[in-house]
């Protein structure tokens, strides 16, 4: 404190070659941001009023590549002949509206994909090929039309500036149209029609979209009645467009919305189209880099009067910089580096601080390795038994599909049904193809072919009283999961749910998409479960999701519930499902007695694809 109060000579020194030092640094950059700003502003005016220009040229240029397309009749004399003979028998006309209509559709197929319509009218017929539900808005009054009117009065073509109209959908369109006169060869002075190209707005849009301009800037490309067919960017101030004066001779121009933002505006008229194309650069993001410069510069300003303080207090560094080292590779330990080690060059306080530090390095380094090695081991022994035991309920499946199916082909051969036998036979081969070559996961395509098997045969076995219908996604078809995990609850339907009732039993196997994965649903109209065993299997079920919830799945530890649902089974499944995908699986069970039961499977969504 003493020392601020009364300072040295060479403080007061200092302090004045630091304070001139900032004067000057700051006029000098406030000097050079204004005449920098003022060479970038006029440098981006000239830029992007040529880039727009040279948009608005090869617009123009589009728009006579499609003028051309209108003369294509003319390359054609059948073309003109059908159409200068228009009159005749029903079977003549039809085969001229034939060819007329072919003719058009390979004008329209062929050059460009943006093209909408293409028609080919005069007063007594219209000829047409759309790619659009809907025809143009004058269709059935084109000879009112005024455009129409035009043409046959002119040789030349007529341009339609883009209006909105129906194309595609009730979502209106940007439209614009090219309608030229057609006349015969062989008298110059008859007129056969009029040909009408109807074209939506990609064209000029893929022209517009390779136009790039710097500092985020917007372009907009405006129709006759000023409305926005295209744009780059949305503005922060809609309203901002309404302002600008596109008829104006003023090249450049600034605009300030109510936000205080000013833009750089520039505008050139299409004059053969009506288009007119704007940019809008922003101020703010133009002069950006130039702020960014001018606050580097007074950083490097004060980073100039911090290096001469630091001249006069290098000698205090010299005697610091082995705690200045000792700090650096702290940083590093803190980032996980425990390799480093330092230099000890004294034998004072900071040698005995660097001493202590490469100790205090090498205890953790022992700590680490001991608690890495005790993680891995217990990692190693929960990984075996839980592979040991998914191997082990992965193995009780099998065995059960195949005495189940055969005892179906048995009862059809014993009943004399052999036609349902051979079938059964078939796809019980088709079923065993699949599970015989499966090991511990496939594909959901493959478990639904399964099950399609299985319910084949078993609709063979009760004929009518069972019917079935499966709809799961093609999207899920892909997704992987613990082989025969819905098979078995397909079988519980039939075996649980069709067998003790009277009447016809429907099964149904559906799908639906989840923002956490996806759902599958097993829902049958059997008999249904009591009260009293469904809350049985929910509170085996809630035992099992517990265990894996305190990641202890000690699953070998939970009662035996074969009795209530088969070998395979509910429980068997949500152990499988567990041991698969942990928490992120679950399983839902509803029933009523005398309604049916519905199995809810919910499973994660599958890991995308690179």
């Amino acid at each position: 404190m003493k020392h601020f109060s009364h300072p040295t000579f060479r403080t007061k020194l200092i302090f004045m070659i630091c304070l001139f030092t900032v004067f000057i640094v700051l006029v000098v950059s406030f000097l050079n941001y204004q005449w920098y700003s003022r060479q970038l502003t006029q440098q981006t005016i000239n830029q992007t009023q040529q880039i727009i220009e040279q948009a608005g040229s090869n617009i123009n240029t589009y728009l006579e590549e499609l003028n051309r397309l209108t003369l294509a009749p003319y390359y054609n004399d059948t073309i003109l002949d059908n159409l200068e003979n228009a009159s005749g028998t029903p079977q003549e006309q039809l085969n001229s509206k034939r060819k007329i209509e072919n003719f058009l559709a390979s004008v329209m197929t062929l050059p460009r994909d943006e093209i909408l319509r293409v028609y080919m009218m005069n007063e007594d017929q219209i000829y047409a090929y759309t790619r659009t539900p809907y025809e143009m808005s004058d269709y059935d009054t084109y000879p009112e039309s005024s455009w129409y009117k035009e043409a046959m009065s002119t040789t030349k073509p007529i341009y339609i500036p883009p209006h909105l109209e129906k194309a595609f959908g009730n979502k209106k369109t940007p439209v614009f149209s090219i309608v030229r006169q057609i006349r015969s060869k062989q008298d110059n002075d008859k007129t056969l029609g009029v040909m009408k190209v109807d074209a939506d707005y990609t064209g000029i849009k893929k022209i517009c979209d390779r136009v790039e301009l710097k500092n985020d800037g917007a372009l907009f490309i405006l129709n006759d009645d000023n409305q926005i067919i295209y744009q780059t960017s949305e503005l922060t101030e809609p309203s901002l467009i309404e302002h600008i004066d596109t008829d104006s001779n003023q090249i450049e121009r600034f605009l300030e919305d109510e936000n205080g933002n000013k833009y750089l505006v520039n505008s050139y008229s299409v004059f053969s189209s009506g288009l007119k194309i704007i940019a809008l650069n922003s101020y703010r993001e133009l002069m950006q880099p130039i702020k960014d410069n001018l606050e580097k510069t007074i950083l490097l300003a004060f980073s100039c009067i911090l290096l001469t303080i630091a001249f006069f207090a290098l000698f205090i560094k010299r005697f610091l910089t082995p705690l200045f080292e000792i700090i650096g590779l702290m940083k590093e330990v803190e980032n996980g580096n425990l390799e480093i080690q330092v230099a000890i060059k004294n034998q004072d306080e900071i040698g005995y601080l660097a001493a202590s530090f490469n100790r205090m390095i090498q205890k953790l380094q022992q700590f680490l390795t001991r608690n890495t090695q005790l993680v891995k081991e217990v990692y190693e022994t929960q990984y075996l038994y839980k592979e040991s035991q998914y191997n082990a309920l992965c193995s009780q499946i099998k065995p059960h599909f195949m005495y189940n199916t055969l005892n179906t082909i048995s009862l059809l051969i014993k009943c004399r049904e052999n036609d349902k036998a051979v079938h059964a036979i078939e796809s019980f081969s088709y079923y065993l193809g699949g599970i015989m070559n499966i090991d511990k996961e496939i594909s959901m395509e493959k478990e639904i072919q399964i099950c399609q098997s299985y319910l084949s045969i078993m609709q063979l076995r009760y004929e009518d009283k069972l019917t079935y219908r499966i709809d799961i996604e093609e999207e899920l078809f892909a997704c992987q999961i613990p082989s025969l995990s819905i098979q078995p609850l397909i079988e519980n339907a039939v075996k649980y749910g069709c067998e003790p009732k009277r009447g016809e039993t429907h099964i149904l196997v559906t799908s639906k998409r989840t923002d956490h994965g996806y759902q599958i649903h097993i829902s049958d109209n059997g008999l249904g479960m009591e009260q009293e065993t469904l809350e049985n299997v929910k509170k085996h079920i809630q035992d099992i999701r517990e265990s894996f919830k305190i990641h202890s799945p000690h699953l070998h530890q939970q009662e035996d519930t074969s009795e209530l649902l088969g070998n395979i089974g509910l429980i068997n499944i949500c152990k499988r499902l567990f041991l698969k995908f942990g928490e992120n699986a679950d399983l839902e069970l509803v029933s009523a007695y005398g309604q049916g039961t519905t199995v809810t499977l919910y499973l994660p969504s599958p890991p995308s694809r690179q």
